[in-house]
């Protein structure tokens, strides 16, 4: 199995868990935050998430982003340059709906899977075009990688957040 191909088993794993997680949520669950205002809400998580992967595929492929290209920003009602992280921004973020979230995260993924089925195998060491603010120079594989740390990590804590708003409902997932 090659590189690309190990990505994408990997994503489409995350993505069964993340449609399971969000399913049935309202938006007040959505933007609950179990530990008060400093905790993540279920709503944020899957947005951000979304957003790490709508970046980081947008510069491996040396493309617009999703939420630019399709202005997905309007129908969240935000502006075109997302929020920053913070907690007050966290807890105020509204996701509108689950059903958004998941039409956002499916428009990504279509996205992403078509920039790494393109790669060939000496893509994986191109380095990234540089971000605003810079980083340490990354490569193909340190993007790939960073998404599928970044899923894994925030859909376990949707799936447990979603346990602790709805009780063991969510068990399976």
């Amino acid at each position: 199995m090659d590189n690309g191909a190990l990505f994408l088993n990997a994503l489409g794993r995350a993505d069964g868990t993340l449609k399971r997680a969000l399913e049935g949520l309202t938006r007040e669950e959505l933007m609950q935050q179990p530990a008060g205002p400093e905790s993540n809400p279920i709503g944020w998580l899957a947005w951000h998430l979304t957003r790490v992967q709508d970046g980081y595929g947008s510069r491996i492929a040396g493309a617009e982003q999703v939420w630019r290209s399709q202005k997905w920003y309007e129908k969240f009602g935000l502006e075109e340059t997302p929020p920053s992280y913070k907690p007050e921004t966290v807890g105020s973020f509204d996701p509108i709906s689950a059903e958004l979230l998941l039409a956002y995260y499916e428009a990504v993924k279509v996205a992403t899977v078509s920039h790494i089925a393109s790669l060939s195998p000496q893509s994986w060491e191109r380095h990234l075009p540089q971000t605003d603010p810079p980083r340490p120079p990354q490569t193909v594989a340190d993007g790939v990688a960073i998404i599928t740390s970044d899923n894994v990590q925030h859909i376990g804590q949707i799936a447990y957040v979603r346990g602790l708003i709805k009780g063991q409902g969510w068990y399976g997932v």
